[in-house]
């Protein structure tokens, strides 16, 4: 990691100390032509070390990505999936043909090992671009079979392989939100609905949602003054809606708000402040 400037001026100032025949050159002045050339010897080597930590973290990525067999591999092998394409085996290992046209439909996609009913799987949740802009939606029930044959074929002997391709999970968020009186409330609602979406869409996919994250996405609205957040929710398909105590790692890869009239602007209270 990257020293501070003032962590790398420090050390070569003891360099200098530790010289006896550099004693001379102790004037305090920072203007002084040992003070300068230190300058420029440490901003150099602030640049080269941030550089260096640049050219690590772009290495570490590509390792991760073409290390066969992790999770990471995995999932960069959903974003190569052709629809409807068959795969060849040959000297250059498990491909499609040239020339396949096959549409690349996953956009989201992440690997993750869990331990089902004691048998260690590896779960890749996928999933793909949906009809509204920004917006995700489930692999059909025949193109999830498509992706499983497609890692049934690339998958590593011996893996236990499930793909998961499911319909977002809802978000409920119940409480208080209080609000300078002198606006609508109706602005407020929406801008602080609209706040919360923004937060699950910038969430990662197979992302954590965070009860405190919530709260700073509404608290972020102007105009809001306070807010009290009495009980936040998730729910997974047709099962019934289960608390939040402070973070959630979603089902489906990805989280939405749940519809009316469990949306947020009727589950959340709009008080004016001082009320």
């Amino acid at each position: 990691m990257a020293r501070s400037l003032a962590t790398i001026r420090a050390s070569l100032d003891a360099a200098q100390a530790a010289q006896p025949a550099l004693a001379p050159l102790n004037s305090p002045s920072a203007t002084s032509m040992p003070s300068l050339w230190k300058n420029v010897v440490a901003f150099c080597s602030f640049q080269l070390e941030t550089l260096w930590d640049v050219f690590r973290a772009e290495v570490d990525a590509i390792i991760d990505r073409a290390r066969p067999g992790t999770p990471a591999w995995y999932a960069d092998q959903a974003y190569k999936f052709q629809l409807g394409d068959t795969l060849t085996v040959d000297d250059n290992g498990i491909r499609y043909p040239a020339g396949s046209t096959g549409a690349r439909i996953i956009t989201r996609a992440a690997a993750k090992e869990s331990d089902a009913n004691g048998v260690l799987k590896l779960f890749v949740k996928v999933a793909k671009d949906g009809t509204a802009p920004g917006t995700l939606a489930p692999l059909s029930d025949s193109e999830r079979v498509q992706v499983q044959g497609y890692f049934d074929r690339i998958r590593f002997a011996g893996t236990r392989l499930e793909v998961v391709s499911r319909a977002a999970d809802r978000l409920q968020v119940f409480g208080q939100v209080y609000y300078d009186p002198l606006l609508s409330v109706d602005g407020v609602k929406a801008a602080v609905a609209a706040s919360v979406r923004a937060y699950l869409g910038r969430l990662e996919f197979d992302g954590l949602v965070y009860v405190a994250q919530i709260e700073d996405a509404i608290q972020a609205v102007a105009g809001v003054k306070d807010v009290r957040l009495t009980d936040v929710k998730k729910r997974v398909g047709s099962a019934a809606a289960v608390a939040i105590t402070r973070v959630y790692e979603t089902e489906a890869g990805y989280i939405t708000e749940d519809a009316a009239p469990l949306d947020f602007a009727t589950t959340l209270q709009f008080l004016p402040h001082g009320a």
